[in-house]
């Protein structure tokens, strides 16, 4: 196996047999994604998708979840730097770009990626859950698109990835109700490959699957996966865009500011 290597909060390795670990490690904010978490999955991805020996990718977290989503205290701060009384159009967008160039990274990657999913995966963490080829859970671990419990809309393309898994209308339960969608019933409604009991399991069956895709020829697995891609993600783009005109408008509000003021203030 290759040295793992840590930056951002990410640990990243290779292993002999050509498959990819990426671990996102901030466990004391729940693996919140913060600028530094983002570019370096962003780069690993980039690097590994030139590599002929990274044969299949694993996203995980590490400390019992999967991400909480986007660092949200670090919005508080940055919303209210130097005196500010919230985020400017450019601000706005470019931190809601960052989201989507995070997802776009992972749809990008010509190999199978496999989202390994532990605990929570909420916010943009579910939209980079979404974002894998494959995903298994643990039994304790639930999905929810908290955006709008924020003042928000989803990003990450989630308005198109939990639609095309689940159907509209089990999609729209879940992005209007910002309710937790549960391990059990996202298998039942197709979300997920898989549920097991606990982490160990989970490690048993995701490195089973990484291992038996790494074994295939792959070219086969490339334009398998991007033949189904063309059918069933022809609407990835269409959907980033219309979520970063929505989330700048969204990040602007006031009601976003006051949601953002009063978690920093209850996380303190």
């Amino acid at each position: 196996m290759s040295e793992e290597i840590t930056r951002g909060g990410v640990i990243t390795s290779v292993d002999d047999s050509g498959i990819g670990r990426l671990t996102i490690s901030r466990p004391e904010r729940m693996n919140a994604l913060d600028g530094g978490a983002h570019q370096a999955i962003e780069d690993t991805l980039a690097e590994w998708s030139t590599r002929d020996d990274v044969r299949v990718i694993v996203i995980d977290g590490a400390g019992g979840s999967f991400s909480a989503g986007a660092d949200v205290r670090g919005f508080a701060e940055q919303s209210t730097a130097g005196g500010a009384s919230g985020f400017t159009p450019t601000q706005a967008r470019q931190i809601i770009s960052g989201g989507s160039d995070l997802i776009r990274a992972v749809r990008s990657v010509p190999v199978p990626v496999i989202a390994s999913v532990d605990g929570g995966a909420a916010g943009i963490g579910a939209s980079l859950a979404l974002g894998a080829d494959l995903i298994y859970t643990t039994a304790r671990s639930y999905f929810l698109l908290a955006f709008v419990n924020i003042g928000l809309m989803p990003d990450g393309a989630a308005s198109m990835s939990f639609a095309t898994a689940v159907g509209r209308v089990r999609a729209n339960e879940l992005a209007l109700l910002g309710e937790k969608l549960r391990a059990a019933e996202a298998l039942d409604a197709g979300l997920v490959n898989g549920v097991v009991e606990d982490r160990a399991a989970l490690d048993e069956v995701v490195g089973k699957v990484a291992r038996k895709l790494a074994g295939k020829s792959a070219a086969a697995l490339r334009l398998t996966k991007a033949a189904l891609d063309a059918h069933t993600m022809s609407g990835f783009e269409a959907a980033i865009e219309r979520e970063l005109d929505g989330q700048t408008e969204l990040l602007q509000s006031p009601e976003f500011q006051a949601a953002i003021t009063a978690f920093a203030g209850a996380s303190k």
